[in-house]
C-alpha cells in the first residue's frame, strides 16, 4: 500500500507539472525556439551595447534581399519586373521593394529641401572656406552644359546648384546603385543586377514562416529559367530554417535511432516485453519532466536544447538498468522492495553527483547553457523517480530469464582487473593520453561553430555583399552621448578616420547618421559659409546666368535634428541608424562596408572614448574563452563537491579510488577533442561535465554492489545506450554539437573501461 500510495503520488506531481506548463504557456505562442541569438549572453557591462544590438538584430530579421542579374540591363529588368509581381502575391511578405514610385525617388530631395541653406558636403565645405569664387564658375559651366540637366525652375530654389550636389554625394555614399525605370540597378564586370527587397509579414524564426521558403524557390527558379537569369537570395530566414530543419533531422536521427537501439538491446538481454515497458516509462517520464520544467522556467524550449538533450535518452535510463539487472540476477528470490534497498544508494549518489556536474553550468551566465543543463538535470531527476516509485510496484514477479548475459567475457575482463599489473598500467595510460590533450588543446572561440552554415546560402551572400556592400552580420561602430546633439557630434567627428580608412582599402564604405544630419554647430556654420557665398558671389552669379535679381537665403532657417529626420518620408535609412533614447543615453550606428582589416579600425576609433565595435559574434566569441576558464574552475569545484561527498560515506582513499577512472576518462576525451580535425570549443570542455558525472555512475556501482559481475553487466549496459546516443550527436553538422558527443563518446567509452578500479576486493568477490 505504501509503494502505491507512493507510485500515485509521483504520477499525479508530474501530471500537474506537465499541466501547469502547458497551461502557463501562452496561447499562441510557440514552445519550440529556434532563434540562435537567445542562447547568447547579454552584455552586462555594455546595456546600451546590448540594446543596440537587439534593435539591429530586429529590424534585419524580417528583411529578405534578392539580386536578380542578367547579361544585358533590359533582360534584368524585365526578369525583375516578372519577379517582383510573383512576389507580391506570396503571403509570406508583407512588403516588397521593388520598382520605386515617383513619391519614393524623391523622398531625399523632399527631406532635405528645407534645410537645403545649411547642408554641404566635406568637399563643398573646403570650397566655400578658400576659394568661392570657383562655385560660382562649377554652375556657370553646368547651366551652359546642354547635358547637365539643370532647369530654371531648379535654379531659383538652389542658385549655387550646392544642394543638388550634395544630393549627389548623398547618393553615391549610401548607395550603390542608380534608378533605372524605377528600379536600383548597378553594373559590374559586364553583369547587370537589380535589388528586391522584401519584409517578412511574420517572424523569420517562426517555423510557418520557415515553411513557406519553397514557395520562393519555385519562383526564382521559374524566373530564372524563363529570363535566362540569375537570382541570388539572403536573409535572417533563409538561415533560420536550414538551422531548423538540420535540429529537426538531427532530433529525429538521435532519438529514434537511441529509442530503437536501445529497446533492442534492452529485449535482447532481458528477453521480456515488460523491461522494454519500463524503459519506455523511464525515457518517457525523464523527457516529460525536462520539457516541463524548461517550459516553466524559459517559456520556450531551444531546438539546440533539443538536440543535445536527445541524448538524454540513452543516459536516463542508467538506473533502470542497474535495478533490472538486479531482477535478473536473483533470480526466484527476487523481491522488488528489497531490490530497490540494494540499488538505491549507488543509483542515488550517482544522480547527485551527476546533478552537481549539470548544475555547476547554471552558474554561468549563458542561456543557452541554463536551459541544456537544467532540461538534462530535471530529466535525469524525473527518470530517477520513475525508478524509485514505480518500478517497484510494477516488477513484483522475479524475471522469466534469470541469466544475465555475456558471463564468460564479463568475468574474464573482470579477472584481468585482478593483475596488479593492469591496475597500475591501466590508469598509468590513460594518464598519459590524457596529458596529450591537456598539453596540446588548441580552442577555436568562433561563435558560429554553434551554426551550421550551409555553403550555398554562403556563396549567395558573398555575391550580394561584393555587388550591393550590404550583408547580414555587417560590423558597426557604436557612438554614444549625453544628449542627440552630442552623439551627431561625436559620429561628425569619426568622418577623417573612416575616409582615411577606406583610401587605405580596411573598408569600401559606410553609413554615419552625422552624413545624414550634421550636428547644429556644423549646420549653423555652413549656414555662415552659404550666406558669405551668397554675399560675395550673388550679384556676379546673377549677371552671368541672366537672373533678374541676385538670389538672397531666406530669413526663417530651421535647423534639422534627429526628431525631424525620423518623421521624414525618407527615415529608414536614418532610423535604422539611430537608437531610440535609454533612461537618458543616447546613441547611434555606424555601419561599415565590407570591413577586411577589424585590427586597424579598432586603432583608428581609439582616440575616440564614446565609439566602440558593435560586433555580437566577436563580443560572444571573447565570452566563449572566458567561459571556458570559468568552467575549468567549476569543474574542479564540482570534482572537489563529489569527492567530498563521497568522502562522507567511503573515506578519503575509496573516494580518490572512485573519483580516479572519471576524472581519467574526462582527460582523455579532451585529448581526443584535441587530435580530432574539427576546432576545439566551449563544447568539450561542457561534455566534460557528462563524463565526470556519469563515469562516476560507473565506479559507484562497483563501489557500492558486493557482486562485481552484476555491477559490470549493468553498467555496460548503461554504457552502451550512452554510447550509442552520443555516437548519433557526434554525427551533427554542426561543430558544438558534434565536439559535444565526440568527447562524450570517447570519455564514456574510457570511463567504463576504468571503472573495475572502485572493485575494493576483486579476488574474494569473483571467488565467491
Amino acid at each position: 500500500m505504501r509503494s502505491t500510495t507512493k507510485a500515485i503520488l509521483w504520477l499525479i506531481a508530474l501530471s500537474l507539472l506537465a499541466a501547469t506548463a502547458i497551461l502557463r504557456h501562452p496561447s499562441g505562442a510557440a514552445m519550440l525556439d529556434t532563434n540562435i541569438l537567445n542562447l547568447l549572453p547579454e552584455n552586462k557591462q555594455d546595456p546600451l551595447a546590448q540594446k543596440a544590438f537587439n534593435e539591429v538584430a530586429g529590424s534585419m530579421e524580417d528583411q529578405v534581399l534578392f539580386l536578380i542579374s542578367a547579361d544585358t540591363q533590359d533582360q534584368t529588368i524585365k526578369a525583375a519586373r516578372a519577379f517582383e509581381t510573383d512576389l507580391q502575391t506570396l503571403p509570406l511578405f508583407s512588403k516588397i521593394n521593388g520598382k520605386l514610385s515617383d513619391e519614393e525617388q524623391s523622398a531625399w530631395v523632399s527631406t532635405y529641401a528645407p534645410y537645403r541653406y545649411q547642408l554641404l558636403t566635406q568637399e563643398q565645405r573646403q570650397i566655400l572656406k578658400h576659394a568661392p569664387a570657383t562655385q560660382t564658375a562649377k554652375v556657370i559651366q553646368q547651366v551652359y552644359n546642354p547635358f547637365s540637366g539643370v532647369t530654371g525652375a531648379e535654379l531659383s530654389g538652389d542658385p549655387f546648384l550646392l544642394f543638388r550636389d550634395y544630393l549627389q554625394t548623398m547618393n553615391k555614399q549610401n548607395q550603390r546603385f542608380s534608378i533605372t525605370e524605377g528600379y536600383l540597378t548597378t553594373e559590374q564586370d559586364g553583369t547587370f543586377y537589380v535589388l528586391i527587397r522584401g519584409t517578412l509579414s511574420g517572424s523569420a524564426y517562426s517555423m510557418q514562416t520557415q515553411q513557406q521558403l519553397t514557395e520562393i524557390a519555385q519562383l526564382e527558379e521559374a524566373t530564372a529559367a524563363k529570363f535566362d537569369a540569375q537570382i541570388f537570395h539572403t536573409g535572417v530566414v533563409f538561415y533560420a530554417a536550414f538551422g531548423t530543419d538540420s535540429a529537426k533531422s538531427e532530433i529525429s536521427t538521435i532519438g529514434v535511432g537511441s529509442m530503437l537501439g536501445i529497446l533492442l538491446l534492452v529485449l535482447w538481454i532481458y528477453r521480456s516485453l515488460l523491461p522494454v515497458s519500463l524503459t519506455l516509462l523511464s525515457i518517457g517520464t525523464g523527457v516529460v519532466t525536462a520539457f516541463s520544467v524548461c517550459l516553466l522556467v524559459f517559456g520556450q524550449i531551444h531546438l539546440f536544447s533539443l538536440v543535445i538533450g536527445a541524448s538524454l535518452i540513452g543516459v536516463s535510463i542508467d538506473y533502470a538498468f542497474h535495478y533490472l539487472t538486479d531482477r535478473l540476477a536473483s533470480g526466484a528470490s527476487w523481491r522488488s522492495e528489497e531490490g530497490l534497498k540494494r540499488v538505491f544508494v549507488p543509483i542515488t549518489f550517482g544522480l547527485i553527483s551527476t546533478l552537481i556536474a549539470y548544475l555547476s553550468m547554471l552558474a554561468a551566465p549563458f542561456p543557452g547553457l541554463q536551459q541544456l543543463a537544467l532540461f538534462s538535470a530535471s530529466g535525469l531527476f524525473g527518470a530517477y523517480l520513475s525508478v524509485i516509485f514505480w518500478y517497484p510496484l510494477l516488477t513484483k514477479r522475479p524475471a522469466r530469464y534469470q541469466t544475465l548475459p555475456l558471463a564468460n567475457s564479463s568475468k574474464g575482463y573482470l579477472m584481468l582487473w585482478q593483475r596488479p599489473l593492469v591496475r597500475i598500467a591501466m590508469p598509468v595510460a590513460a594518464l598519459l593520453v590524457a596529458l596529450i590533450g591537456f598539453f596540446n588543446a588548441d580552442y577555436d572561440d568562433n561563435i558560429r561553430q554553434l551554426q551550421s552554415l550551409p555553403p550555398s546560402l554562403q556563396e549567395q551572400e558573398s555575391v550580394i555583399r561584393s555587388v550591393t556592400g550590404l550583408s547580414s552580420s555587417q560590423p558597426m561602430l557604436l557612438v554614444k552621448g549625453s544628449s542627440e546633439q552630442q552623439v551627431l557630434e561625436n559620429a561628425y567627428a569619426l568622418t577623417p578616420a573612416l575616409e582615411k580608412l577606406q583610401s587605405e582599402n580596411a573598408l569600401s564604405g559606410y553609413q554615419n547618421p552625422a552624413d545624414m544630419v550634421p550636428p547644429a554647430p556644423v549646420q549653423r556654420e555652413n549656414l555662415d559659409l552659404v550666406q558669405s557665398l551668397y554675399q560675395s558671389e550673388g550679384e556676379k552669379l546673377a549677371a552671368q546666368i541672366g537672373l533678374a535679381t541676385a538670389p538672397k537665403i531666406p530669413s526663417d532657417i530651421d535647423i534639422l535634428t534627429p526628431s525631424k529626420m525620423l518623421n521624414a518620408p525618407s527615415d529608414e535609412l536614418f532610423s535604422s541608424l539611430w537608437l531610440r533614447p535609454d533612461e537618458g543615453q543616447y546613441a547611434a550606428i555606424v555601419i561599415l562596408q565590407n570591413a577586411t582589416d577589424m585590427s586597424t579600425i579598432r586603432q583608428a576609433i581609439a582616440p575616440f572614448p564614446e565609439v566602440s565595435v558593435l560586433n555580437k559574434a566577436e563580443e560572444v566569441s571573447t565570452l566563449f574563452g572566458q567561459y571556458r576558464l570559468r568552467i575549468s574552475i567549476l569543474m574542479g569545484i564540482a570534482c572537489l563537491g563529489i569527492l567530498g561527498l563521497l568522502c562522507t560515506r567511503f573515506g578519503v582513499r575509496r573516494a580518490v579510488r572512485i573519483l580516479t577512472p572519471p576524472l581519467l576518462a574526462a582527460g582523455v576525451a579532451l585529448t581526443a577533442g584535441a587530435i580530432s580535425p574539427v576546432p576545439m570549443n566551449l563544447f568539450n570542455l561542457l561534455a566534460l561535465f557528462l563524463v565526470l558525472g556519469i563515469g562516476i555512475d560507473y565506479t559507484l556501482f562497483f563501489a557500492e554492489h558486493k557482486d562485481s559481475y552484476r555491477a559490470l553487466v549493468a553498467n555496460t549496459l548503461a554504457a552502451l545506450t550512452t554510447i550509442l546516443s552520443f555516437g548519433l550527436l557526434s554525427l551533427s553538422q554542426t561543430e558544438a554539437i558534434h565536439s559535444f558527443g565526440v568527447t562524450v563518446l570517447v570519455g564514456i567509452g574510457v570511463a567504463w573501461l576504468l571503472a573495475p578500479l572502485a572493485i575494493q576486493q576483486p579476488e574474494k568477490e569473483l571467488h565467491q
